[in-house]
């Protein structure tokens, strides 16, 4: 045993100052009584009770003795070593959407908080703990915490998320712990039913009953529209009844328009479809009315694609080769095209298109708020484009092999990379000539020849989309190819993006948010009313992660128009429904068993011990009193 205060055991001194008291006191009490009588009365009970009130006495100094050790000691503050007693204690405590299947008014996710706890309270005072948290992200949320309350405090502190989760990554991180010390107990709370080595499972599903949609889409039809998917029962046989819910004017305001019961076998997907007879909607929303431990999979929501833009165009021009570009952007580009010859061109112009081609030609000052398309700017690369003109490249042997050039398509794995290149066969062009530019970085290369892009799009200086070819149509065979016709219907795209490419997510996607031309801001509102401004200067697409399920709100301003508002919605993912085995987790290397030495040092039972010291103490006082009245 040692101390944290060794000073406190000055209080010992006590002892001897009470023993010395008790020797001087004096041992006569002074009475009064009424009559001889009553005192012979008084000296005959007084002498049957005489060796008890003795005992009573040294009874008294005994306790009193007591209590000032027990006080010395508890200022001290003892310290009881207890050896092989104490070790590094990791917990991975799953967080993934299952976790908030609920049972007997408890979450999976509670439940392993509580079995956490009481790991922590069973252990000695001496251990460390550490967790390890898998939710969206898997992070280690503290280290080597050697305060009990407040390794609690910090789990406290946690919540289950709603995305799907794995845990082989948090054993990752758990094995760099382990081969520092193969002593160390390592739990694994979750509710899958993981092979485990070298780890404890502590699995805390109760087998709850749940149903969710297994796949969900809708139609529309001469009779209106229809809603269909599968719907699944994942513990048990049942019957569910599936609504159909439509919203107009408010998107987010429903009402229940058809219904469709489902036979459904325990872990069979099974079909349904329900018709509605509407001709629009702003939201249509299926929903299982049958309770169960999960309620947020019981409920998808799907939005109508209503923030299409109108496609008008104005081609500024004098090539007669420019036909083959006109008439893929009027086609493949869905767009109204008017074309004008350069001469024509001015600042009336500037205003009332979403795009503008300029095909040989840059005007002095760009149009802005709306796409820009520039092929072959040469030198004239117009005030606001962002581009450096350098120079014309030109093949070295005009007559050989080398009179023409072959450009490559980028094979870049960004999001925008893969949508501008969205199915293209990528087959050979020749090139005879192309301009040579300085670009932005935030311009990415579309195709490209030794590393001179000469089709790339990016933001220009008005934060504006634009697109460049750095050569004229008529210097190469591209317009003949196959892919040209793909390659515009991408680019217009890119030009005339919709705010989001979908309105249906699974929690822990990300959604792509297109900045459209003349943005002036975009908010996004989580379903728990979290609302966030993107960052759209400078970028053209923001990305936003979808870690709530339910309804995520887009209120999109641009320049003199009003506020649109968009919705999309996230689902909980079907793998977080289902119930499955996790398959097997293993922490390599053989284990050891050198514990660390533990240590008690709870003062309750010196508090305890003081309170019953002095109450007997007082309980002596008190029969002494009453027995001399």
């Amino acid at each position: 045993m040692s101390f944290y205060f060794p000073l406190g055991l000055i209080g010992l001194v006590g002892v001897p100052v009470l023993i010395l008291i008790y020797i001087i006191k004096s041992k006569y009490t002074e009475q009064v009584i009424a009559s001889t009588y009553l005192w012979e009365l008084s000296e005959k009970f007084l002498k049957k009770r005489k060796p008890i009130s003795k005992l009573a006495g040294i009874i008294t100094l005994i306790l009193q003795i007591l209590a000032v050790v027990a006080a010395s000691l508890l200022i001290a503050h003892p310290v009881f070593t207890v050896p092989a007693s104490a070790n590094d204690i990791y917990f991975i405590f799953d967080g993934s959407a299952s976790m908030n299947m609920v049972s007997d008014g408890k979450t999976r996710f509670e439940r392993g908080r509580d079995e956490i706890f009481e790991i922590i309270d069973g252990s000695l005072d001496g251990s460390t703990y550490s967790l390890i948290f898998v939710n969206n992200v898997t992070n280690v949320m503290f280290e080597g915490v050697t305060d009990k309350e407040q390794a609690k405090a910090n789990i406290r502190s946690l919540s289950s998320g709603w995305c799907a989760a794995d845990c082989s990554s948090a054993v990752t991180m758990a094995q760099d712990f382990y081969d520092k010390n193969r002593s160390a107990v390592i739990y694994l709370v979750t509710d899958k039913n993981y092979q485990t080595e070298n780890l404890e499972l502590v699995n805390v599903s109760a087998n709850e009953n749940n149903y969710a949609f297994y796949e969900y889409s809708y139609r529309y039809t001469s009779k209106g529209v229809i809603g269909s998917g599968k719907v699944i029962s994942y513990e048990s046989d049942a019957t569910l009844t599936v609504e159909l819910l439509v919203g107009k004017d408010d998107a987010l305001t429903t009402s229940k328009i058809a219904e469709v019961k489902v036979d459904a076998k325990k872990g069979e997907p099974c079909e349904f479809e329900i018709t509605a007879s509407v001709s629009n909607f702003t939201s249509l929303q299926l929903r299982i009315s049958n309770g169960d431990a999960l309620l947020q999979d019981n409920v998808v929501t799907m939005y109508d694609e209503t923030s299409a833009q109108s496609r008008r165009a104005l081609l500024v021009t004098d090539s007669n080769d420019s036909v083959y570009l006109e008439h893929a952007i009027s086609n493949a580009g869905k767009a109204i095209v008017e074309r004008i010859p350069t001469k024509e061109y001015s600042d009336a112009y500037a205003h009332g298109y979403g795009m503008y081609v300029f095909s040989g030609f840059t005007p002095k000052t760009l149009p802005t708020n709306a796409a820009v398309w520039l092929l072959n700017a040469a030198d004239g690369t117009g005030n606001g484009s962002g581009l450096t003109y350098r120079d014309m490249q030109v093949p070295r042997d005009e007559t050989g092999p080398d009179s023409y050039y072959t450009p490559k398509y980028t094979s870049g794995t960004s999001a925008q990379e893969k949508a501008l290149t969205r199915d293209l066969v990528k087959s050979d062009i020749a090139i005879r000539q192309y301009a040579k530019y300085g670009v932005p970085r935030n311009f990415v290369p579309v195709m490209s020849v030794g590393g001179d892009p000469v089709i790339c799009v990016g933001l220009n200086e008005n934060n504006d989309r634009q697109v460049v070819f750095a050569f004229e149509l008529g210097d190469s065979d591209f317009a003949l190819k196959g892919d040209f016709l793909i390659l515009v219907r991408n680019l217009m795209n890119y030009s005339f993006p919709s705010v989001i490419d979908a309105t249906t997510y699974n929690c822990g996607d990300v959604m792509n948010v297109n900045v459209v031309p003349g943005c002036e801001n975009i908010v996004v509102t989580t379903p728990s009313g979290n609302s966030t401004t993107l960052d759209t200067v400078g970028n053209d697409v923001c990305e936003v992660e979808l870690n709530e399920t339910g309804t995520y709100t887009l209120r999109v301003k641009t320049v003199g128009s009003a506020e649109t508002t968009l919705y999309a919605f996230a689902a909980v993912p079907e793998s977080e429904s289902r119930f499955e085995d996790g398959g097997a987790l293993v922490l390599s290397g053989e284990r050891e068993f050198n514990y660390s030495d533990g240590y008690y040092d709870e003062l309750l039972a010196f508090f305890i011990l003081i309170a019953l010291l002095l109450l007997a103490d007082w309980g002596i006082y008190c029969y002494e009193q009453y027995q001399l009245r």
